[in-house]
This record gives C-alpha cells, sequence and structure tokens, in this order.
C-alpha cells in the first residue's frame, strides 16, 4: 500500500484506485514503456517508408507487417500466457522489442537501410509485441482485488493508447530537427524499451494459468476458441471489436499521406503530433472511463462511444488545417479508445482466470488481425483516390453498423441501457 505521499493521495483518487497495488504499478509503468517505445518506431518507420518511396503503399506494408503478429502469432501467445510465468513472459517480449529495433538503429545509422528491412523489424517487433499482450492483461487480474479489476483493465488500456502521446512528446519535434530526424527517434524507442523491461522485472507477482495435466498446446488453443464462440457475449464484443479496428482505427498507413496532402506537411512532425494527439484524446477518454462505477452509465458509454467513434473521422477528413485536424484527431483517440477499453473490460471480467491468456490473445487477434489487412489495403487505396474519401466512406459504415447492431441484438440492447453482462459458467476442463 501507498503512504501519504503526495504519488500515495493521487493513487487514492478513484480515477487511479489500482495504482495503490504496487506490482500493478510496475507493470502498468512497464505497458507505457512500452507502449511509448512502439508508437516511437512505428512513426519513425512509417516516416522512413513514406520518405524513401514517396508511396502510401509502402508505409501500409510496414504497418501490415506491424500488425500481421497479431493474426498468425495472437492464439500461441494465449496459450504461452497460460502455461507460463506471465511476468517472465512480458520481460522476454519487451526484450525481444527492444533488441528488434535496436539493431534497425545500427542498419540505419551504417547507411544500409532498405525499405525491407522496415518491413522485417515492424514484424519481428509484433511478433514479441504480440506475445505480451495477453501475459501482461492475464497479469493484471492476479495483482488486483475484483473491487479494482475494471478500474486496471482500464488504466492498462490508457497506456497503450496514451503512450501515442508519451512516446511522441519530445519524438514528433525531433522528426523535424535534420540532425536528428527519424534516425534519433529509433535510439529513443530502444533506449525506452531497455526502460520498460526492467520496470516488468521489478514485478513480483507469480501468475500462471491452471494446465491441464496432459493437455496439448493445441487442444487448449481449441478450448479458447470454443469458450469463445459458444457464448455469445464474448462473440458480439468481439464482432463489434473486428469491425470497429477494420473500419475506425485502421488509419497509420493513411496519416502520412494525409499530412502531406491535406494538411502541407513537408517533414514528419505534423504526422507525429497527429498521432500524439490522438494519443492525448486516448487518454483522456480512458482516464475519465476509469473513474466511473456506475454500471449503467458504462454501457451507455458504450453505444455513445460507438456512434462517437464513427462520427470523428468523417469529419476529420474534412479537415484542411492542422490545428482542428489535431482537435479531430484527439476526438477520435478518446472515442475509439474508450471504446476499445470498455469492450476489453467487459471480455475479461466475465472470462474464468483459467482461459484469461487464451481469450484475450483472441480478442487481439480479431482486432490486430483486421487492422493489418485493413492498413495494407488503405495503404495501396490512398494512391488511387483521397485519403479524405477513405476515412468518410469507412466511418459511416461503422456508425450504421454500430448502430443497428446495438439497437437491434438484445443482449447488446441490455448491455447498453444497464451495464450488466450475464455471468458464464465455468467450461468443463477439455
Amino acid at each position: 500500500m501507498l503512504s501519504n505521499s503526495p504519488l500515495g493521495r493521487v493513487a487514492r483518487l478513484p480515477h487511479l484506485a489500482s495504482l495503490k497495488h504496487k506490482d500493478f504499478r510496475y507493470t502498468w509503468l512497464a505497458t507505457l514503456l512500452s507502449s511509448a517505445g512502439m508508437w516511437m518506431f512505428l512513426v519513425a518507420a512509417n516516416w522512413l517508408a513514406f520518405e524513401r518511396s514517396e508511396s502510401s503503399a509502402w508505409v501500409g506494408i510496414t504497418t501490415f507487417a506491424a500488425m500481421l503478429p497479431f493474426l498468425i502469432a495472437s492464439p500461441i501467445a494465449g496459450v504461452l500466457a497460460d502455461r507460463m510465468n506471465r511476468r517472465n513472459m512480458a520481460a522476454l517480449s519487451f526484450g525481444g522489442e527492444a533488441l528488434a529495433v535496436g539493431s534497425l538503429t545500427v542498419v540505419v545509422f551504417t547507411g544500409h537501410i532498405q525499405l525491407w528491412h522496415l518491413a522485417v523489424v515492424a514484424f519481428v517487433s509484433g511478433v514479441f509485441r504480440t506475445t505480451a499482450e495477453p501475459s501482461v492483461q492475464a497479469l493484471i487480474t492476479n495483482q488486483v482485488p475484483r473491487a479494482d479489476l475494471l478500474n486496471a483493465i482500464t488504466l492498462n488500456a490508457m497506456t497503450r493508447h496514451g503512450a501515442r502521446l508519451f512516446g511522441l512528446l519530445a519524438g514528433a519535434p525531433l522528426l523535424a530537427v535534420d540532425a536528428v530526424g527519424a534516425n534519433g527517434v529509433l535510439v529513443m524507442s530502444a533506449s525506452v524499451y531497455v526502460l520498460g523491461t526492467l520496470a516488468i522485472l521489478r514485478c513480483t507477482t507469480v501468475s500462471r494459468g491452471d494446465a491441464i495435466p496432459g493437455q496439448t498446446a493445441v487442444k487448449g488453443l481449441l478450448e479458447g476458441l470454443s469458450f469463445i464462440y459458444r457464448n455469445q457475449t464474448i462473440a458480439l464484443f468481439i464482432l463489434l471489436v473486428a469491425f470497429h479496428c477494420a473500419l475506425v482505427m485502421s488509419f497509420d498507413s493513411i496519416l502520412p499521406i494525409f499530412s502531406k496532402e491535406q494538411l502541407g506537411a513537408t517533414d514528419g512532425s505534423i504526422f507525429g503530433y497527429l498521432v500524439m494527439g490522438f494519443g492525448a484524446g486516448s487518454m483522456i477518454g480512458t482516464l475519465i472511463i476509469a473513474g466511473i462505477r456506475d454500471e449503467k452509465l458504462k454501457g451507455q458509454m458504450l453505444l455513445w462511444t460507438g456512434v462517437a467513434s464513427g462520427l470523428a473521422p468523417v469529419v476529420f477528413a474534412f479537415m484542411g488545417h492542422f490545428a482542428p485536424a489535431l482537435l479531430l484527431a484527439s476526438l477520435m483517440g478518446a472515442s475509439q479508445a474508450t471504446f476499445m477499453a470498455i469492450t476489453n473490460a467487459y471480455v475479461l471480467s466475465i472470462t474464468p482466470d483459467r482461459l484469461r491468456g487464451r481469450v484475450i490473445s483472441l480478442y487481439t487477434l480479431h482486432a490486430g488481425g483486421v487492422m493489418a489487412f485493413a492498413n495494407l489495403g488503405y495503404g495501396f487505396l490512398a494512391d488511387y483516390i483521397s485519403s479524405p474519401l477513405i476515412f468518410i466512406v469507412t466511418g459511416l459504415i461503422f456508425l450504421v453498423f454500430v448502430v443497428s447492431l446495438m439497437g437491434g441484438q438484445p443482449i447488446l440492447r441490455r448491455v447498453c441501457k444497464t451495464g450488466q453482462v450475464s455471468p458464464i459458467a465455468e467450461p468443463a476442463p477439455a
């Protein structure tokens, strides 16, 4: 427990309730640092790809490579998170990301960088990131009491989304400095990854799923898949997340060309500032949600953040000046991150601990997997049609989808009205 220090008084705020638990604080800090390192890397790599190729297609390829592991590695990562020490898995993953980005930094400074190098390192880094995700989220459920669980899940989501702000607070301005540029931001990225690894190693929680004797990895994976698709509530949340990620969150590959053609950018700084704006909005939105204890209000927020997630990119598309575009990027971040945090909290709160690693990895598979292909497609598409049109069409499609599904599906309609989800019985071990 924290003392009466300034940090202790801050942690007693309802929005930060779970920070009073020491091991959660280390895990939270590690996630914040590693996520900041990830966004430093992605922005630097995407700008290098755009600058060297003068095409949005290569930005799409690099983003696709970074997100593809969520599709192909998530199932295995979930099985490992339920069979091994979750803290150790997270530490190995964060350390692996530091090594991958550090290796790319060396190649960049020696002058031998090629476009395919960016894609390869983005993929390798994505594999480590995918491995860390279920381990960290399942670890958190063992670090706080149930009363603080939703708060802890939401604060953890805040680190992932808000890291766009923290990661680029120094990085974005440096992209405009010729003596530093993307090369220097890569150095910062690798350094922050190392700090994240050291932070998670300070955590002492021993957490692993209850592995069933004799159960193979394949059977464990199939058990997780069966649990998801046999439980309509979780399946509906994952369907919402998949469409949300495919239609309104897959803009990373078209932001560079949008910043150049719509906002008149001549270097990567405006692109970086837009990502920062998204991160600032994400952080504020998730922090507000973290302090909400009223279940009915959380259910209502699920609906309204879904609606806002569809509307914000439509308005963003019409922004022709930097200041209003930055404001809309912040609103996009607030609505999208809050929507994701609420769905994530609902899924984790009704999933048995024995299956949490696998369930959250499959949740991540549906989110990151569709984002990978959507970013690839939008990146190529933006070379032929205007990027604002992509924002408009995808935003409107999601708006119609989310209103129709939440208004017409009984389970989701009940969640939106009451904030309550039906409990899910523990399945019999396979």
